[in-house]
């Protein structure tokens, strides 16, 4: 029966939370804001990962459009202008619109592997390692906190040197031991995860922001050249 009460006071101060009529106790404002900046890292990596992968597949859309429409203007210059300039000039803006959407699918390929996968495996593996500490410290804390409640209760109908109370306290003493451990190991799994954070994330979006440039440079000398040579025929 005892052991169901405190099961209880448990389910209690869940439910308390999750309503926001009771907070944590037991968590200073350290832990919390630890536990705020972990949710936040999650949102924004989910983010990441989400429209980032959305973004390389609305690109491989674009490129493969583009490719369409290359095509189309090659087939039109060697069909019925073939015998043209406008034929020449045709044929030449479709070859080199699809040198540039080949570009931009190496482009888009790299720019994937260089950023996105690095961000989901960054959730599938330090994240979830973060997670995984924080719902073994919630799990202690919030065995913790219904005690710290349960002896607050304890003292508002028995006398403060009671056996009752000093037994609570005594409780609440030796869950506190076991919370201290687990919360320390929780603030060490963070400080590894936004240390790993800020140190693969700027690699990872320094070979991002070089992939990019590659592709704009190389699109940027391939339309020159076309514009030089289309400059040489008259229409």
């Amino acid at each position: 029966m005892k052991n169901f009460s405190k099961k209880l006071s448990q389910v209690k101060q869940y439910a308390g939370e999750k309503m926001g009529k009771v907070e944590s106790h037991a968590d200073n404002d350290s832990t919390k804001e630890i536990k705020e900046k972990l949710r936040h890292i999650k949102t924004e990596y989910s983010q990441m990962y989400t429209i980032g992968k959305q973004h390389a597949v609305e690109t491989e859309k674009c490129t493969q459009n583009g490719t369409q429409f290359a095509d189309v203007l090659t087939q039109f210059g060697s069909g019925f202008f073939s015998d043209q300039t406008v034929g020449e000039v045709l044929k030449k803006v479709g070859i080199q619109l699809k040198a540039v959407e080949q570009a931009r699918q190496t482009c888009n390929v790299n720019s994937v592997q260089s950023l996105i996968t690095p961000v989901g495996k960054f959730q599938d593996n330090e994240i979830k390692k973060a997670r995984d500490a924080k719902h073994k410290q919630d799990t202690i804390r919030l065995k913790y906190d219904a005690a710290l409640e349960r002896l607050n209760e304890a003292k508002k109908k028995n006398d403060a040197n009671s056996l009752k109370v000093k037994g609570m306290e005594q409780e609440c003493a030796d869950i506190k031991i076991e919370y201290d451990q687990v919360n320390s190991e929780f603030t060490q799994v963070m400080d590894h995860l936004v240390q790993e954070m800020n140190k693969q994330l700027v690699a990872e979006l320094r070979e991002y922001a070089l992939q990019q440039l590659a592709f704009y440079k190389q699109a940027a000398a391939l339309w020159e050249e076309t514009s030089d040579v289309l400059n040489q025929f008259q229409a």
